[in-house]
């Protein structure tokens, strides 16, 4: 009998002893919920177009390059016109990203063999930029986009053109896909 007190009393410290043990690991394993999924923000929709950034940009480029200002600055100067990308307004209210447009503007000038694209602590001869607005005509709607380039140090406006895009109608853009489900 007193061997199963001692045997008793031994299991009942082992498990006074294993109790607090199992406790916090059983703490341990308790599983939090998994955070919460954030989808990114819906890009709003819109009639413009990756293929109307480059077809847009580039008429304007090859427009500009072209232009007898290009041959006199050059005849002046010894060099070519240094093109600095200014601002390009979006008056549409079709959501047109304009950085995007900047960016292409940049991008065709530095491929340009008439004049050069400003680049980080170079000074700039000109700047170009321009407004892109949308005009009803009939019963369908353009993209117009008027841009215009500007001596530096005088603000006058050295060259000025105008095109036209077709508008399609805006694409609603598909809820982005939580990583957790890809």
């Amino acid at each position: 009998m007193l061997a199963d007190m001692r045997s008793t009393a031994l299991l009942l410290l082992s498990l006074a002893a294993v109790a607090p043990v199992v406790g916090l690991t059983g703490c341990k394993l308790r599983r939090d919920p998994p955070p919460a999924i954030v989808a990114e923000p819906l890009k709003p929709a819109t009639g413009w177009t990756a293929d109307l950034t480059t077809t847009a940009t580039m008429a304007i480029v090859d427009a500009l390059a072209a232009d007898g200002w290009v041959s006199g600055f050059r005849e002046s100067n010894g060099r070519m016109p240094v093109v600095a990308v200014g601002e390009f307004e979006d008056r549409s209210q079709d959501h047109v990203p304009v950085a995007e447009v900047a960016a292409e503007f940049i991008r065709l000038l530095g491929t340009s063999d008439r004049v050069l694209a400003a680049s980080a602590g170079q000074v700039a001869d000109v700047t170009l930029g321009g407004v892109i607005g949308i005009r009803q005509t009939g019963a369908d709607k353009e993209f117009t986009i008027d841009a215009r380039l500007s001596a530096l140090k005088t603000s006058e406006v050295l060259w000025v053109a105008g095109i036209t895009r077709p508008y399609s109608a805006p694409v609603a853009s598909a809820p982005a896909v939580p990583a957790a489900q890809q």
